[in-house]
């Protein structure tokens, strides 16, 4: 059976990234100047890859990046999946730094380190909860696209979860290890219920250094 390839793109930054405000699932703001040419970048980098499928969350910031991909696919339709959409972060979203805020999330991320992964802000989601939907969603594709190249815009902390779910050796104490920079490239392979990494968090596209088609594993 021949492999699924999936692309795992996280989207091009937003003001809310530039100044450190929590996005979440329920601030919706759109690419920036730098994200829109962060997006070009990665459409041009799959410009002549065959992709049989784009799928992006239902966030604005993700939609507009994997529309850009879409104008060298227009065979294509951007299928958009709120299963893949960021973590809540309930109270906080729309907040910038301030010792309220990082109190609460230093406390959250001594749940997680604890293995507590069921705890949430208040209003939020739980690792558990971005965990299981975004899994679902991810499975949900691997297996429609049997065989086939399939492109997916997510977001940060979606990718973290993700991957230390989908990849052998590792568990939800490893999310943390996983670098996601802003359209940064994670290239798995699914075949018979594994997923196998073949480049994580490539940003080749962005500096020009490199030729993405040669990209191994890394987190740069």
């Amino acid at each position: 059976m021949s492999a699924t390839t999936l692309f795992l793109v996280r989207h091009g930054e937003t003001d809310p990234n530039r100044h450190r405000i929590m996005q979440g699932r329920g601030l919706d703001a759109a690419l920036n100047a730098t994200g829109r040419q962060q997006a070009e970048a990665v459409a041009q980098r799959f410009a002549e890859t065959s992709l049989e499928a784009i799928y992006a969350s239902g966030l604005r910031r993700a939609i507009e990046t994997a529309e850009t991909v879409h104008r060298h696919h227009p065979a294509l339709t951007v299928h958009q999946n709120p299963d893949l959409d960021e973590m809540a972060w309930g109270v906080y979203e729309g907040t910038p730094p301030s010792p309220e805020r990082d109190a609460a999330l230093a406390a959250i991320y001594q749940d997680w380190d604890a293995g507590r992964y069921e705890a949430a802000v208040d209003g939020g989601e739980s690792i558990l909860d971005v965990q299981t939907r975004g899994v679902r969603a991810i499975q949900s594709i691997a297996e429609s696209h049997a065989g086939e190249t399939v492109l997916v815009v997510t977001h940060g902390r979606m990718l973290r979860v993700l991957l230390a779910s989908l990849l052998d050796g590792y568990t939800l104490d490893h999310m943390d290890t996983f670098d996601h920079s802003n359209t940064g490239v994670n290239e798995l392979r699914y075949r018979q219920g594994r997923y196998e990494p073949r480049t994580l968090n490539c940003t080749a596209h962005l500096d020009g250094t490199a030729d993405p088609s040669t990209a191994t594993l890394s987190t740069n």
